[in-house]
């Protein structure tokens, strides 16, 4: 969880930072989406071979490696004066953070069953205190007290707090090792192969891929409105940001406990909130209507979060492998979400993004109602003669 915190404090840094700094080069909001779909490009290119990587070298220096790559790329940023430069920068630190959020996510996998479903919730939970409550915060004062190049400067020396964390604990072995396998390329490609069978992790990749293009998109487009269109200050967007995360952050701790073996109407739920925080977002006008879309966003999406990843987390395999291919959504919506939504806001404006999520969002929905229905249906079937007239009745 210190390690998650810290991390995630640099990550709500930079997703607040790189949409304020592209404005301030000028940037239109085409340009500024695909400034944040290019970090996901790294996600696409590179989850598999990844989870491939903790397999065989473990945890703990996947993630050291690439928490020091991480830290140079977001120093590199400091030195950059076009957009054009921010977008070779971020393919990189996609890459970089997706080596460092594959390594995070097996070993918290991998420790599941000691964990326990009530707590699944901890792991995204202090995440989001990181990326989500304290990374935005901090990041709205910085903005105001530091130069832009400072402010990329301070964020990549909290980036190495982690770092210095695994390592001077590294004797409390406090993140588990990976066993290494020796299994060849051909072994790891079937083995990819038979999980896209498995229809738990291809459902719950699909929804994590939605979830990450909205999360991505709402932190660059809520800056991009709320700086461009209502006028106001960067500290705002922050402040809608961590209201967000906060919500997220209680759903991730307490919701645990009213997790089932089956999800399908905490699911309903869940959509149906964020689609009434999606219309809240697409029609508010002042800080208030924001904020309170925000708080309701945050549970909904929080809630869609915690479920697929105390799913995944309850699958059998090698942690790696699985956390590479559940990952993969993450790079796709990282992709598809910030770019889709800058041609919509230059188009028909910013609030008109939030307004076109509601449709996928809207699909999920009917597609969960029906299938519990159907599930409904075959568990009746399923009951004796005498038990289902009864249960009619």
């Amino acid at each position: 969880m210190l390690i998650n915190i810290s991390s995630g404090i640099a990550v709500g840094m930079m997703n607040f930072i790189i949409p304020v700094y592209a404005l301030s080069l000028n940037a239109t909001s085409s340009e500024i989406g695909l400034i944040k779909g290019f970090s996901g490009i790294g996600d696409v290119l590179f989850v598999l071979p990844a989870g491939l990587i903790v397999d065989y070298l473990g945890s703990r220096k996947t993630y050291s490696v690439s928490c020091i790559c991480s830290a140079a790329v977001i120093m590199l940023l400091s030195l950059a004066a076009t957009s054009k430069f921010i977008l070779f920068t971020m393919l990189f630190y996609g890459v970089s953070k997706t080596f460092r959020m594959t390594a995070l996510s097996a070993d918290f996998f991998n420790n599941m069953n000691t964990i326990g479903i009530k707590r699944a919730g901890w792991y995204k939970g202090s995440m989001t205190i990181g990326a989500s409550l304290i990374g935005p915060m901090l990041g709205g004062i910085a903005v105001t007290a530091f130069s832009f190049k400072s402010y990329f400067l301070l964020t990549g020396a909290i980036l190495l707090i982690p770092f210095m964390v695994i390592n001077a604990a590294s004797k409390n072995e406090i993140s588990s090792h990976v066993k290494t396998q020796n299994h060849s390329l051909i072994d790891s490609s079937n083995h990819y192969k038979s999980l896209t069978k498995n229809k738990t992790l291809v459902s719950a990749t699909i929804k994590n891929g939605l979830n990450t293009a909205f999360f991505m998109t709402f932190t660059v487009f809520i800056t991009v409105m709320v700086i461009k269109d209502l006028g106001l200050s960067p500290g705002i967007a922050a402040a809608l940001i961590s209201i967000k995360g906060v919500s997220t952050l209680l759903v991730a701790f307490f919701g645990g406990a009213y997790l089932q073996k089956n999800n399908n109407k905490l699911y309903l739920f869940a959509y149906i909130t964020t689609i009434l925080s999606l219309l809240l977002l697409g029609n508010g006008t002042d800080t208030i209507q924001l904020g309170l879309a925000s708080l309701i966003n945050g549970a909904g999406t929080g809630l869609i979060t915690l479920i697929n990843f105390t799913e995944v987390g309850s699958l059998d395999g090698e942690k790696g492998k699985i956390t590479g291919f559940f990952s993969f959504g993450n790079g796709a919506g990282a992709i598809i979400g910030p770019m889709l939504g800058g041609i919509i806001a230059d188009l028909y404006g910013v609030q008109a993004i939030f307004l076109a999520f509601i449709i996928p969002f809207s699909a999920l929905a009917i597609h969960t109602f029906i299938s519990g229905k159907r599930i409904v249906s075959e568990n009746i079937s399923k009951l004796p003669e005498n038990v289902e007239e009864n249960t009619v009745g």
